[in-house]
């Protein structure tokens, strides 16, 4: 008996012991796969550390995004797990994911450092794009991009090969589950479905300013949200013989003898609230738009965009391409236009028009002086060349109207302008202006507040409008202009001000109607008096004034027009039927618009068409430096500037380095002390005027005048 229970203590010791091993060996298991996965975390973190150049950034956003970091931990997981399934090696899987992130990662923090703009997923296919490349290669000798690889790599060494391991095989099941899980969780990261993680995480695709989505979503899951506006399938029919015979058969028109002004005003958020019947406004807030509503052609525009999204409007109008044959969500300025796009600006620029562009906001957003060039326009004014005269926290909108009028009075011949305002861009909440002057009844609480303050907001744009018609009333020039707007206000969450003022009801039938169509105005000050209701896309505007104006249109400008004619709203697909739209009666102007954006542009080609002009230019002309003076003050010198197009807000280099400059207005100079000393009395001094951007980045430079200190006035340089 008592050997019977030593065998029997023995056999259990012996269990005891193998499982004891078992769950030992499983625990090495699972901590070895639960530090791939905090190597993820690693990743991520130097990805970040390469994409924003500096520790304390990459610290900060580590621990103030904690959504999104394991969102982009979950996706760099998700491919490790995704290479270790196919190489089934996980130190090797380490290696290439590491390398292959954080070689993105680096090259898109020297982008941004020089351009101001992240790596993006088209900037690998667009030619325009990737040949720039090189140049982003000289900023890898920072300390931080260093520092950062010496510690990663030690640290990496550590997490792979020094710690406790267990030197274990990987089979053909253990793959197939890694294969499996890590096509899920990648999936589920890049879907915007039911499914979507970024849904649970409360995360957003930041499309219209892609530096803040990388600064915000972290760099690894921009790229990643991005990827889904690289792949636009070829539309069926597309054919590039048919492209060239409507390309080919185009007989331009010929242009009649008067070569109008035109001007094209988009009017942030511009819409009437007066139409809400529930309402009471204590005056109307637009009563010179409406007085010229009652004379001149007048209507609505479909636009694509609710609440934001202007650039996409704008896209429709100047280019005649329309945003229903894109993804959802998709920004052409940011993902497309990176090449010549023919637009109203290149086509009345080839008819000696002189093409102006002008933003009261910043030069980079939403790519715009790249785009500006692309379309053909001879300079692109923003707002780094404004003076600093603000209604709220933006721009006002009678300096748009200022730029307007200086900008065609400058030029000899018919100009094109193409002008953005945004004084009355979002938000809306009380506070925004110094005091709102209308009072709106009829609703309470914060929706009251919206709309007054929108309300105030809506002053400023028909004071702009009025501007510019009493100016050009009594100009001898003739002249067309276009005053729209681009989408309704966002006013509060889920509609609010629009559902407690009953314009807008729960599961309205009407909602398209009511959230999407936009005010558009025509006046001229030289065509026989005539009123039109206009109701069309924002698409079809460009083709509609060639012909107003009689200019030549091309072949796809007249194709527009003819479509205009039996089609002149294009809704998203799903009211195809509604309006009593065939599928089929699109495919051509799909065609089209396909070849222009992503195909050989055949109908280019046909025609010869010149769209970009090789002196574009930023700013309303070329700055130049006169005249330099100086006089003492205490141990400085005052350098005092004047010339011809110098921004009040640009800044003086003196030497190459830039000095605390303002602007004189009793001299109409720019004015700086500088320390005398730094000033050569051998050697005359190099001045130029910079101007830049918010982000610190160089827009335009003036020319470099050499200036004598000791002399009155110096000679500018050759």
């Amino acid at each position: 008996m008592k050997n019977v229970v030593k065998i029997n203590m023995g056999e259990l010791q012996l269990a005891i012991l193998n499982l004891g091993r078992k769950i030992s060996a499983l625990g090495r298991k699972a901590s070895y796969r639960m530090r791939l996965f905090f190597g993820a975390f690693w990743i991520v973190f130097l990805v970040e550390l390469m994409s924003r150049g500096q520790w304390e950034k990459a610290f900060g956003w580590t621990f103030q995004s904690l959504p999104a970091l394991t969102l982009n931990a979950l996706a760099v997981f998700g491919f490790l797990l995704l290479l270790t399934a196919l190489t089934a090696s996980i130190r090797l899987s380490f290696w290439l994911v590491a390398t292959f992130c954080l070689a993105l990662g680096l090259i898109s923090g020297i982008k941004l450092d020089i351009l101001g703009v992240p790596l993006l997923p088209w900037d690998l296919l667009l030619t325009s794009e990737s040949s720039d490349m090189v140049q982003y290669i000289k900023g890898l000798l920072s300390f931080t991009i260093i520092s950062g690889l010496v510690v990663f790599i030690g640290l990496s060494m550590l997490l792979l090969y020094k710690l406790p391991r267990l030197a274990m095989s990987i089979n053909w099941k253990q793959r197939l589950v890694m294969g499996i899980v890590s096509v899920m969780l990648l999936s589920s990261i890049y879907t915007d479905g039911m499914a979507s993680i970024k849904k649970w995480a409360n995360i957003q695709n930041i499309a219209w300013d892609q530096s803040l989505n990388v600064d915000t979503n972290g760099f690894l899951l921009s790229t990643i949200m991005n990827l889904k506006f690289l792949f636009l399938a070829q539309p069926e029919g597309y054919d590039a013989d048919k492209v060239r015979a409507l390309a080919s058969s185009h007989v331009p028109a010929a242009p009649a003898q008067v070569k109008p002004n035109v001007i094209v005003v988009l009017s942030e958020s511009f819409w009437d609230p007066t139409q809400i019947k529930g309402i009471q406004f204590s005056r109307d807030p637009i009563p010179f738009y409406h007085e010229l509503a009652e004379k001149y052609t007048s209507g609505t525009m479909l636009s694509p965009q609710y609440g934001g999204g202007t650039a996409n409007v704008e896209f429709e109008v100047l280019t005649g391409n329309s945003m229903r044959f894109l993804p959802p969500g998709s920004v052409p300025y940011n993902q497309y236009v990176d090449k010549g796009i023919d637009s109203l600006a290149s086509i009345l620029a080839r008819q000696d028009y002189t093409s102006t562009a002008i933003n009261p906001f910043h030069s980079w957003f939403y790519s715009s002086k790249k785009v500006y060039k692309n379309f053909g326009f001879s300079k692109y004014i923003s707002q780094e060349f404004f003076e600093p005269d603000y209604e709220g926290p933006y721009l006002a909108d009678r300096q748009v109207a200022k730029q307007i009028i200086d900008a065609s009075a400058r030029s000899e011949g018919p100009d094109f302008i193409f002008a953005n305002t945004m004084e009355n861009h979002y938000h809306y909440y009380p506070g925004k202006f110094k005091e709102n002057t209308i009072k709106v009844t009829g609703v309470t609480g914060e929706s009251q507040g919206l709309l007054e303050t929108y309300a105030q907001g809506l002053i400023g744009a028909d004071d702009m409008l009025k501007r510019l018609v009493t100016h050009y009333e009594q100009s001898e020039e003739p002249t067309i202009v276009v005053f729209f707007g681009d989408h309704l206000p966002s006013l509060g969450d889920n509609y609010q001000a629009y559902k407690d003022s009953g314009f807008l009801q729960e599961n309205d039938p009407d909602s398209l109607n009511k959230l999407y169509r936009v005010p558009v105005l025509v006046w001229n000050n030289y065509l026989p008096e005539r009123k039109e209701e206009l109701n069309m896309s924002p698409s079809f505007l460009t083709p509609y004034i060639l012909k107003l104006a009689e200019q030549p249109g091309t072949y796809y400008t007249d194709y527009l027009y003819q479509l205009y004619q039996t089609t002149p709203v294009i809704p998203p697909s799903n009211y195809y039927a509604q309006m009593g739209i065939e599928p089929e009666e699109l495919k051509t102007y799909e065609n089209l618009q396909y070849d222009i954006l992503f195909g050989e542009q055949y109908g280019y080609a046909e025609t010869k068409t010149v769209v970009k002009d090789e002196h574009y230019i930023l700013g309303p002309g070329p700055m130049k430096i006169n005249e330099v003076r100086s006089e003492t003050a205490g141990e400085k010198t005052v350098l005092t500037v004047t010339g011809e197009d110098l921004p009040k807000t640009s800044v003086l280099e003196v030497n190459g380095k830039a000095v605390t400059t303002h602007w004189s207005e009793e001299q109409s100079a720019l004015k700086a002390e500088v320390p005398s000393e730094t000033l050569d009395e051998k050697k005359p001094c190099k001045v130029k005027v910079l101007v830049k951007d918010s982000k610190d980045k160089l827009v335009a430079a003036s020319n470099e005048y050499q200036y004598a200190a000791l002399a009155v006035s110096g000679s500018a340089a050759p």
